[in-house]
């Protein structure tokens, strides 16, 4: 989720800025919407020929059961799920949603994907090239929500979509990173590939090592407080743990999550005259590059370099933008545990 220095973070700074409104826009209606149920069915398993040739059937997280003749082959995915499939060994044969940052460089947000192997239909929120998107021929269309909110379909433009194929979409507000991540498995075997595979089971042990080095870490610090966090000019955000699937992940892992007081899809949005409202040990800060201001930006407002966590030299980078998926979390987990472990307790 990834997520919200700028939400969704895309290719423009101002565009970041006016999509986080957006997002932050929702207000009550995300924060009341409870997660639909995470269902899937289907006859598929592992691949088999005969799930490649009779009828297929796929219940995503809005409770919506997709029926098809057969197996779909022809993927066309939204940036974070592209990568979650990807990992599992199904390859989209186009993708929406970010995937250069301005520099030019492979956004994060698609983790492994090799985007020469794959074909763009828009990159901003809401962008549909229709004319390549038909020409791809997909079968099925894969996305994410937070919420109510279908990631990078708006509704204006959801019909066109649904007009060219079915929309499978996984849920991942208030999910945890390996629930999600079971998730996303659960999709990719129904698409023909294989969890069990060597290469993904290895992949989830490296994943399961770094989530225990998370929580000895934790469990050696103890009274350690972590705040999660992001900011822009105008304004200081921090995290709500029950909305975001990594932080609530860093949170059953054992780590002392500060948590906001009254969240807002998300984050409780503070003045920077009110950011030294929560304070902590070590500080996670949102790393994206676009929409939002850099470690060394921030120390030009007084209640960050004011802050204990700031003055001891403990603030380390939230990787907002990692894909859920165990190739990608791995890092992330042993970063997090190199920094706990690195931490002093007392600096509050």
């Amino acid at each position: 989720m990834p997520l919200f220095r700028s939400t969704p973070a895309i290719e423009s700074a101002q565009a970041a800025r006016l999509d986080r409104r957006r997002f932050l826009g929702l207000g009550g209606a995300v924060a009341a919407t409870g997660l639909l149920a995470a269902c899937g069915d289907s006859d598929m398993g592992k691949g088999s020929d005969k799930a490649a040739t009779g009828p297929w059937s796929f219940t995503d997280d809005r409770g919506k059961k997709i029926t098809l003749k057969k197996r779909p082959e022809r993927i066309v995915a939204q940036s974070h799920p592209a990568a979650a499939l990807w990992d599992f060994g199904i390859r989209p044969v186009g993708i929406f949603g970010p995937q250069k940052t301005a520099d030019g460089v492979t956004s994060p947000q698609v983790g492994n994907v090799d985007l020469s192997k794959t074909t763009s239909v828009g990159t901003n929120f809401g962008e549909f090239q229709m004319e390549k998107l038909i020409s791809l021929k997909p079968e099925l269309i894969v996305t994410i929500a937070y919420g109510p909110m279908i990631w990078y379909i708006p509704e204006e433009v959801i019909k066109k979509v649904e007009a060219v194929a079915p929309i499978a979409v996984i849920q991942l507000m208030g999910v945890a990173v390996p629930d999600a991540v079971k998730r996303f498995g659960e999709l990719a075997a129904a698409l023909g590939a294989d969890p069990g595979s060597a290469e993904i089971q290895k992949a989830k042990r490296d994943f399961e090592t770094a989530a225990a080095a998370v929580t000895t870490a934790a469990k050696a610090k103890k009274g350690l407080s972590v705040a999660v966090v992001s900011g822009t000019k105008e304004n200081f955000f921090v995290a709500d743990p029950a909305f975001h699937g990594d932080v609530k992940y860093f949170r059953q892992l054992g780590l002392d999550i500060v948590k906001p007081a009254k969240p807002e899809a998300g984050f409780e949005s503070l003045s920077w005259e009110e950011a030294g409202r929560y304070k902590a040990d070590l500080v996670l800060e949102d790393a994206r590059p676009e929409g939002g201001l850099t470690h060394q930006q921030l120390g030009a407002y007084p209640t960050w370099k004011g802050s204990p966590a700031v003055k001891a030299g403990q603030v380390t980078d939230w990787q907002t933008e990692t894909p859920f998926t165990y190739q990608r979390f791995t890092k992330v987990l042993n970063d997090l545990a190199g920094a706990v472990t690195k931490a002093r307790v007392d600096v509050v």
